[in-house]
């Protein structure tokens, strides 16, 4: 009995989807938009921006796994901006991202944990050249805010 408890557990572990399987389709996607990445311990692909002309870097994480809306396959696209000291934000900042988020044609701020991140959701399907518009736009505005919020910094 306990042979075959031990040997359906095996099973099982084994036939789990593993956490950081890589989506094929997504693959593809970053292929073709010619973004070089690297797949997490979380199944995210990591993307490094580097911008030379500022000698500045930005992580930009594209979420390895999807969400569905109406039927509709959605990968999200996120980036940190800012650690915040326990967890908390500034009110006033906190009131300035609000407003600031219903001027963006795409993406918002978010807060999750102790992290300030920028990011948005496009659909499975979309071009690469546009796929890569919209990482850029994620990037630039997250590492906008980096600068901001910590001068003479680039951590993230």
């Amino acid at each position: 009995m306990h042979a075959t408890r031990l040997a359906i557990a095996a099973f099982l572990a084994l036939a789990a989807p593993c956490a950081n399987a890589a989506d094929p389709a997504l693959e593809a996607l970053l292929k073709a938009a010619d973004i070089p990445f690297e797949l997490d311990e979380d199944g995210d692909y990591k993307i490094v921006y580097e911008w030379s002309k500022d000698k500045r870097s930005q992580l930009v994480y594209v979420s390895g796994t999807t969400e569905e809306l109406a039927g509709v396959t959605l990968y999200e696209i996120f980036s940190p901006a800012s650690v915040l000291a326990d967890g908390a934000i500034d009110p006033a900042l906190a009131r300035r991202l609000l407003g600031e988020n219903a001027t963006y044609k795409f993406g918002a701020w978010e807060i999750s944990g102790k992290n300030l991140y920028f990011g948005g959701k496009v659909p499975a399907g979309i071009s690469a050249s546009h796929f890569e518009a919209l990482v850029n736009t994620v990037a630039s505005t997250a590492d906008d805010m980096e600068k901001e919020l910590t001068p003479g910094k680039d951590d993230l």
